[in-house]
């Protein structure tokens, strides 16, 4: 089952891990010369962005994924042994599986 809390922390760090680095360079590049107050200012805009985006685009994405992974359906064709009749069940993603594959049906196959 899909943890929402490990989800958000593992893309929190993933952003701090390669978009903050990558901020940083992006800036040292747009400055003519290396100087200690060039690295500085890198450095700064580099953990404002991470201040003000990491944690709240990882709660963001880990909710959008946890909202599709939960609201998945799946519809498969079944076809039962010993019957001449073809069914068509659907599988939901609910934590306790008590109707998932269920046909309805007459037959009460499951």
């Amino acid at each position: 089952m899909l943890k929402v809390d490990d989800l958000q922390s593992q893309l929190e760090v993933a952003i701090r891990n390669t978009v903050t680095p990558t901020i940083k360079q992006m800036v040292l590049q747009l400055m003519p010369e290396k100087t200690k107050e060039g690295d500085e200012l890198a450095e700064r805009i580099s953990q404002t962005f991470d201040d003000l985006v990491s944690e709240s685009l990882s709660t963001l994405m880990a909710q959008a994924i946890d909202y599709y992974v939960k609201n998945a359906s799946i519809t498969g064709t079944l076809i039962t042994v010993g019957s001449p009749v073809t069914q068509v069940a659907n599988v939901f993603s609910m934590p306790t599986p008590v109707l998932n594959g269920v046909i309805p049906n007459t037959l009460g196959i499951h």
